[in-house]
């Protein structure tokens, strides 16, 4: 069977997911220090749990890498969902970057600009904000393990979410 190219439409909308490794959102958050570092959280849908936060340049070749790491971890999802970041998407903004394409296309993943990413990963990105606030790290990597701390902690405390199919 072929696949389908069409599949990297940048408005292609979001499918429902409903179960764990479905879906990633993919956003950023600009950190409150002096380098102005930014952080990537990548989240499961379907969990809510955050499956990655790291420190980032913003941009593609960051953003592949990650992907990467998890798939070799957690396996491949069927959808990642990103906003309009210039990180993601050529300069005209109505297609993803090729070499993103060319990832999805490689892992036969459906990728979607879709409103979700900043909604799933708001309230995660919120709490390691609130969890870094007022803290000094002598180096970006210390902030690092800092932030990798947090991710742990957080996927730990998480409330499972109810499935709505009962």
């Amino acid at each position: 069977m072929k696949f389908d190219t069409k599949r990297f439409i940048a408005k292609a909308a979001a499918r429902q997911v409903t179960r764990q490794n479905q879906a990633w959102a993919i956003d950023f958050a600009m950190l409150d220090f002096a380098d102005r570092p930014f952080v990537m959280l990548v989240v499961d849908v379907g969990t809510r749990r955050p499956l990655s936060a790291t420190m980032s340049l913003v941009v593609v070749e960051d953003i592949i890498a990650m992907l990467e790491r998890l798939v070799r971890r957690l396996g491949t999802p069927e959808q990642v969902w990103m906003d309009y970041s210039l990180a993601y998407n050529s300069l005209l903004l109505r297609e993803f970057h090729p070499a993103l394409q060319a990832w999805a296309e490689h892992h036969r993943t459906l990728l979607t600009h879709d409103p979700m990413p900043r909604s799933v990963a708001e309230r995660p990105l919120r709490d390691l904000v609130g969890y870094l606030r007022g803290k000094r790290f002598p180096t970006l990597m210390d902030l690092g393990h800092d932030i990798e701390r947090w991710r742990q902690r957080y996927c730990a405390a998480a409330q499972p979410i109810p499935d709505v199919n009962q």
